[in-house]
């Protein structure tokens, strides 16, 4: 059955890779039967973005088939290949991406990066600091992307990414950095669409796993993800209010985001249990009263090691469920499917669903 097959989902080696689709070029009308992706433009955006130039939507992620026990494994030979066959999944139309560090010192520059990923109808994509990997390239060049957002500074993305990029036919590249990484992130956030409600999580390398499941619901409500430091939350509470954030959901308890850091945020409610996983559920269901379909669920890995697998699904916007081998994350996917049902799962990385 396939809850019993889920009670089972587990981190395992990554699988072998799910085929990737053929190119696909944007088109005005996207096929039904798909996600409809139309870039949201700014003036601000540093990058030129063709489609918000000729007014273009682009053909996003397949749409559930209403079969109730509907998986999707979206995996590859490393975190690049995953990150690449998660944007032929979500993004098969692209002509613009996020390039992120896909190197664990480096992952939390890109946590604020999907909801504007998402806005601008474009995958993340992972790198390095001296490289494009194969499987980064090879997505570049197939769907031949014009424009590259790239994500941290040069420790992060050396400088000569965006000459590498340019010899894969990409036209545009701009850079989005700040001085440490809640600079960053707040750069990222003035960049994104402006929202009434915004999600706010810990920035501290302890903590980071409740940012990554809060992503995939900020990506698909358009929503700011912001990353507030315990002992300077003001410049936090400020970028906020100029999007215009009005409400904010924290992702975590106040050993993530202290009760002084949470304060001054607008009108801040916490999503938190007494784990990654319980608080990756109440983040999920928190989503869901918020307007996500609850039976298009995200399966990503919740332990350290592999946190770099949700950091490229959450340009997908599913709401996010944390997976590891202890019986708190088996409990947590129970109780979900008992609550709400069975619908399509994606897992992503290290989780692989059992027979």
């Amino acid at each position: 059955m396939f809850r019993s097959a889920l009670r089972r989902a587990a981190l395992v080696p990554v699988a072998a890779a799910l085929a990737l689709g053929s190119a696909g070029t944007a088109s005005a009308a996207p096929a039904d039967g798909f996600e409809t992706l139309t870039p949201v433009c700014s003036a601000q955006l540093p990058i030129t973005h063709p489609g918000c130039v000729a007014g273009t939507s682009y053909r996003g992620a397949p749409l559930p088939d209403g079969d109730p026990n509907q998986i999707v494994q979206l995996s590859g030979a490393d975190r690049f290949a995953t990150a690449a066959a998660i944007a032929e999944h979500g993004f098969p139309e692209a002509d613009v991406a996020v390039l992120v560090s896909g190197e664990d010192r480096h992952l939390v520059d890109a946590l604020s990066a999907a909801p504007l990923a998402r806005s601008l109808a474009a995958p993340v994509l992972l790198g390095t600091r001296d490289a494009v990997p194969a499987a980064t390239a090879a997505y570049l060049q197939r769907h031949r992307v014009q424009a590259v957002l790239l994500v941290g500074g040069a420790d992060a993305l050396g400088e000569g990414t965006a000459d590498r990029l340019r010899a894969l036919g990409v036209t545009s590249t701009a850079r989005v950095a700040g001085a440490d990484r809640y600079e960053t992130s707040r750069a990222l956030v003035a960049l994104a669409p402006r929202a009434t409600h915004g999600w706010v999580a810990s920035g501290e390398d302890a903590h980071l796993v409740d940012a990554l499941a809060a992503s995939g619901p900020a990506a698909r409500l358009a929503e700011p993800l912001l990353l507030v430091a315990d002992g300077d939350p003001l410049p936090a509470a400020a970028a906020l209010r100029a999007r215009g954030v009005t409400s904010t959901t924290v992702a975590g308890g106040p050993e993530g985001v202290a009760p002084e850091a949470l304060a001054p945020l607008p009108a801040p409610q916490r999503a938190a249990g007494d784990d990654r996983y319980a608080t990756a559920a109440e983040l999920a269901v928190e989503s869901v009263d918020r307007g996500l379909p609850a039976d298009d669920l995200l399966f990503a890995p919740g332990v350290s090691g592999h946190l770099v697998d949700a950091l490229a699904a959450g340009p997908l916007g599913r709401a996010t469920l944390l997976v590891g081998d202890v019986d708190s994350s088996y409990d947590v996917i129970e109780a979900w499917f008992d609550t709400f049902g069975s619908g399509r799962v994606t897992a992503v990385g290290a989780v692989e669903i059992g027979d």
